[in-house]
C-alpha cells in the first residue's frame, strides 16, 4: 500500500485523512474454563458481544466461556472460537443464517 506523504492544505483535505480507522484494540482478560485461569486476547467490540451474550443467557462469562472452551472443534484456537461463536450469535439473531463451525 503507498502512503500519501504530501500535507495537507485545508481542513477538507484533513478530515479526509481522519477517516483512516486505526486497527480494533486487542484486549486480554484472564476467564476460568474448567477449573482453571487463561487468558484470552479479543477485540474490543467482541468482548463486548460476548458479555452482551452472557446477560441475555443469564450466565457468567466464565460459565460461557467454558461452554465455547468445552464445545470448539479440536485443533481449532479458543480465540477463534470466540470470535465464530459471537459471529454466529449476532448474525444468527439478525438474519437466521446458517453457523460457521470452529
Amino acid at each position: 500500500m503507498k502512503m500519501d506523504r504530501r500535507i495537507p492544505r485545508s481542513l477538507d483535505e484533513m478530515a479526509d485523512l481522519s477517516s483512516l480507522a486505526a486497527p480494533p484494540a486487542v484486549v486480554s482478560r484472564s476467564v476460568m474454563v474448567a477449573g482453571r485461569r487463561t487468558s484470552l486476547r479479543l477485540e474490543a467490540p467482541v468482548w463486548d458481544g460476548l458479555k452482551d451474550i452472557a446477560r441475555n443467557q443469564g450466565k457468567s462469562l466464565d460459565v460461557l466461556c467454558g461452554e465455547i472452551h468445552d464445545g470448539r472443534t479440536q485443533g481449532i484456537p479458543f480465540a477463534t472460537s470466540v470470535r465464530v461463536y459471537v459471529l454466529n450469535y449476532f448474525r444468527d439473531g439478525a438474519a437466521g443464517c446458517s453457523a460457521l463451525v470452529a
